[in-house]
């Protein structure tokens, strides 16, 4: 079953604290070995991942369902995620980006492959939406 947008905020906002406090308690284990500290990485692009779509759903609570998260709130997220990760070891901060820049990639194409439009339909949408804007001028 489906969340909607503004139960998905808060469960996924909640994952992302969760999940960045694990990497607190297991901050010695993390920056224990060098696998670890890749994992701690994972662990991090995971919080990328939560507050990420905890920003995405905030948006569309907020500003409309046809709204999506743009780069400026996906460079905050990545910083946030990054940061966290680098309180446990600079060597997590690095695999968090490189992980966190992986999963972007995947998000990207699920969503292209989720909210596609056909051609026609995609030229008839900026043609509406050019006209719109043609009409808002006047």
């Amino acid at each position: 079953m489906a969340l909607n947008e503004s139960a998905s905020f808060v469960a996924s906002l909640l994952l992302a604290v969760f999940t960045f406090s694990a990497m607190q308690v297991l901050k010695p284990t993390l920056s224990a070995s060098k696998a670890a500290t890749v994992g701690g990485g994972a662990m991090g692009s995971l919080v990328f991942l939560f507050l990420l779509t905890a920003v995405g759903n905030l948006e569309k609570t907020l500003l409309g369902r046809h709204f999506a998260a743009r780069w400026p709130e996906v460079s905050l997220c990545l910083l946030l995620s990054a940061a966290s990760a680098g309180s446990i070891h600079r060597v997590c901060a690095t695999t968090c980006v490189v992980f966190s820049l992986a999963i972007l990639y995947g998000v990207h194409r699920v969503s292209q492959e989720v909210y596609e439009t056909s051609g026609a339909d995609a030229s008839a949408a900026g043609g509406a939406a050019a006209t719109e804007r043609s009409k808002k001028r006047k």
